[in-house]
């Protein structure tokens, strides 16, 4: 038998459509696993996290089908520490179950930075500098020659040296110079007048 002739047999349709057949069911195997594998068309609602305290995250998704992940903390004076600040995806967005939401805290404790050089600054020049290491700051004057130089950078009524680790928020003192008093008191000049009369009429005798 020639295979032209076995083409038209009946032998060869029942193992084509066997085979046919058998292609069919792996594919469809195949594409109902990877639907069951990724939870195709399965998904739920992002809980809101925000405003959250730490300690109670676990219990809140428990019955949420999500995971959370706190990923960094961020230093903020005006909320209370330990607290969810922000979250990746944001509520109300639909994920696959158990997908991970990453979360943003309140930093427990103030972050540390190294003490700037203000001494020998312009008051205005050393307030912008502490601000933007996140210092607080309050002032005192002091005799000094130089006026509105910062004489002393204090920290708890001693002084701080630049470079020294400090927690963010940390009020500092300021020394400022006044400069000189160059100009007499009303009493000084008038005294001063008195004295150069009194002179000139004792040189006219």
């Amino acid at each position: 038998m020639n295979f032209l002739s076995f083409l038209k047999t009946k032998t060869f349709f029942i193992h084509t459509g066997l085979a046919l057949l058998s292609a069919f069911l792996l594919i469809w195997l195949g594409f109902t696993w990877a639907a069951s594998y990724t939870q195709h068309n399965q998904t739920v609602a992002v809980p809101d996290f925000s405003n959250l305290p730490i300690g109670d995250l676990d219990h809140f998704v428990k019955d949420k089908k999500v995971h959370y992940q706190i990923i960094d903390s961020i230093y903020n004076p005006q909320e209370k520490p330990g607290m969810v600040l922000k979250q990746d995806p944001e509520k109300g967005s639909e994920v696959k179950e158990n997908r991970t939401v990453y979360l943003y805290i309140t930093s427990v404790l103030p972050p540390q930075i190294s003490m700037p050089k203000l001494v020998d600054k312009s008051m205005r020049q050393a307030l912008a500098m502490a601000e933007s290491y996140g210092l607080k700051t309050k002032l005192s004057y002091v005799s000094d020659d130089c006026k509105n130089c910062v004489v002393k950078q204090l920290y708890k009524g001693k002084a701080i040296e630049p470079g020294t680790p400090l927690k963010k928020g940390s009020v500092i003192e300021l020394q400022i110079g006044k400069g000189n008093e160059a100009a007499p008191s009303a009493t000084s000049a008038e005294n001063a007048e008195k004295t150069t009369a009194t002179g000139d009429e004792e040189l006219i005798q």
